[in-house]
């Protein structure tokens, strides 16, 4: 490890606060006898019906969609925002509710066949297709384990997976079903797209080497070394707005990618780079003190600024047009901008090291 970056760890280690104190929750997902029993593939025509493909028996099954959640894969992770998803979840239970203090329970086998046919006839068919198990069904056949996941079901959250590196996204409604993770719940809903924005920065790619300098070696996305993830708020309610803004920004930025799949447009590649590079540096600043220019913040501070409305209910080309817009403006203003985003990652880290 250089010495430079070891000095950033040590000094990052150093902030009292951590993520598991501003969290209410801090959960893994769910975990399951048999994936493919649970998850469905959503065929390739629009089709909003209980019309489902199984991927282990390679036919069409259907089930009643009150109890199929969308569901993250933990090879698909994604930043910013939650990706449209390609897979459903079967999940044969009934949800708390708090109000009544209702607890979560699994639907009976007897309930199930009244309530939910379809769903019934799944599970059947697969235990006798792919386990070869005529025995009738039992709870156990189609029971998960991972119950916090769904005491939170319906509440927004944080996704973080790590697969290569820690990315998070945030999950608006909360109403997907992932397996690898967790899950986070923060005690205060508004700082939402700040912490996401930390987790999606270079901060979060030295928290493994963070976790090994205070001797943790277990996977760094469990919920209790997650929850020491390091967690600094700016100094100033400005840097926090900017940090928080451009996060939403990024949320917008990342939907439209994830739509456009595999053909995306340069625009919006190049768009997503310059508000992750800005937010980085706000970032940065926030953690390690780097020094940035107070007349670049001011421009900042000019030109960001909060969707009026609701994003959900913003016209895409228009709030594209409106990046586009401020992204000129920062940089026809800003000759330190010019320069400052052509620096790559490591540049920004290199920069940020030498002025700890």
């Amino acid at each position: 490890m250089l010495a430079k970056e070891q000095k950033s760890i040590e000094k990052i280690c150093e902030i009292p606060v951590t993520l598991a104190d501003i969290s209410e929750s801090i959960f893994e997902g769910i975990s399951t006898k048999n994936i493919f029993m649970h998850r469905l593939l959503l065929p390739e025509e629009d089709d909003s019906g209980s019309f489902y493909l199984c991927e282990d028996l390679c036919k069409p099954v259907f089930s009643e969609p009150e109890i199929v959640y969308p569901y993250i894969s933990g090879s698909f992770t994604e930043k910013f925002a939650v990706r449209s998803a390609t897979y459903r979840f079967l999940l044969p239970y009934e949800l708390s509710d708090k109000v009544k203090t209702k607890k979560d329970r699994i639907i009976s086998p007897d309930e199930l066949k009244f309530r939910f046919p379809l769903a019934y006839s799944r599970f059947m068919e697969f235990k006798k297709q792919f386990r070869h198990d005529t025995s009738p069904l039992k709870s156990s056949d189609y029971s998960i384990i991972g119950r916090q996941l769904m005491d939170y079901l319906y509440t927004p959250k944080i996704i973080a997976i790590g697969a290569y590196h820690l990315q998070a996204a945030y999950d608006t409604i909360g109403n997907h079903v992932f397996r690898n993770g967790c899950g986070i719940v923060l005690k205060d809903p508004s700082k939402y797209s700040y912490i996401t924005a930390v987790l999606n920065s270079p901060i979060a790619t030295l928290f493994p080497a963070m976790c090994k300098a205070e001797g943790i070696f277990s996977d760094y996305t469990v919920p209790a070394v997650l929850g020491r993830f390091p967690i600094r708020f700016p100094d100033n309610w400005m840097t926090e707005y900017l940090i928080s803004t451009i996060s939403s920004y990024l949320m917008f930025l990342y939907q439209q990618i994830y739509k456009a799949d595999y053909e995306v447009p340069y625009l919006l590649k190049e768009l997503t780079q310059f508000y992750e590079q800005i937010s980085n540096l706000l970032i940065l600043d926030t953690y390690l003190i780097i020094d940035l220019d107070p007349e670049f913040i001011n421009i900042l501070e000019e030109n960001i600024h909060s969707y009026a409305g609701d994003i959900e209910s913003e016209n895409d080309d228009s709030l594209l047009n409106t990046l586009c817009y401020i992204k000129e403006r920062i940089l026809e203003t800003s000759r330190f901008g010019k320069f400052r985003f052509k620096r790559g990652l490591a540049d920004i880290l290199s920069f940020s090291q030498s002025s700890v």
